[in-house]
């Protein structure tokens, strides 16, 4: 075989490499970035369940500073019945407003007290998901730093593979490369095989002539129909 396709095949098997440490790069950034998405969905589900009980809490003091009120005003409408010197119509309408307040306060309190169930329910509800969450976002954050680390592991193994097929390019012949970059530009073999007379990156059948030119080693030499540069392991008729 020709030196310079050894040296090509020897460049396309870089190339390949990098190829593969390309995409697992890719694949690993993405599951990195599912990773911090699923971190990031962790701690907003923790912090709307403790929105809701500040809410709730909320609602809780508004609803006994609501009873506290309607106390109050019973309290001083009792005090206008018990010592004002008002009209029979203007005691009718005190008792009515002092009824009317009462049911709504005991309407209140009840609904204050199911609230208070419903606060140590979300309370601790709260409790165990912030536990649960954190153990479930640290081991999201081990696996973020695992992903992280693969990522470099996988960038420097990248990183020697280009340092190696810069020597590689500098002992190949100016024409190879450029042939080879652009049949590269459009197919993942650049070099193929020459098999039982067939090209392997196209694997349409080749002339004859072309297949006696390839086994003979003596010139570079391209297939007729995808324009690749051929090779051939064994040169005997068979190939």
């Amino acid at each position: 075989m020709l030196a310079e396709l050894t040296q090509l095949l020897e460049l396309q098997a870089i190339d390949v490499q990098l190829h593969e440490a390309s995409l697992q790069i890719e694949r690993l950034l993405s599951q990195r970035k599912q990773t911090e998405e699923r971190i990031a969905e962790a701690k907003l589900s923790i912090q709307q369940l403790r929105d809701q009980l500040a809410q709730l809490q909320h609602d809780s003091r508004m609803k006994n500073l609501a009873v506290d009120e309607l106390d109050a005003n019973i309290r001083q409408y009792r005090t206008r019945l018990d010592t004002g010197i008002i009209s029979f119509k203007e005691m009718e309408d005190l008792r009515t407003k002092i009824d009317l307040e009462r049911a709504r306060m005991s309407k209140m309190e009840d609904e204050a007290l199911e609230l208070m169930e419903t606060i140590e329910t979300a309370r601790d509800s709260v409790q165990q998901a912030a536990i649960d969450g954190e153990a479930q976002a640290a081991k999201l954050e081990e696996r973020l730093r695992e992903f992280s680390d693969q990522v470099a592991q996988t960038e420097k193994q990248a990183d020697r593979l280009r340092e190696i097929r810069s020597t590689a390019l500098a002992g190949i012949p100016s024409y190879l490369t450029k042939q080879y970059a652009i049949l590269s530009a459009r197919a993942a073999e650049p070099v193929a095989r020459l098999k039982n007379g067939t090209c392997s990156g196209c694997k349409l059948k080749l002339s004859g002539s072309t297949v006696e030119r390839v086994r003979s080693s003596i010139e570079i030499v391209t297939c007729e129909h995808c324009s690749r540069i051929l090779y051939v392991d064994d040169p005997s008729p068979g190939s």
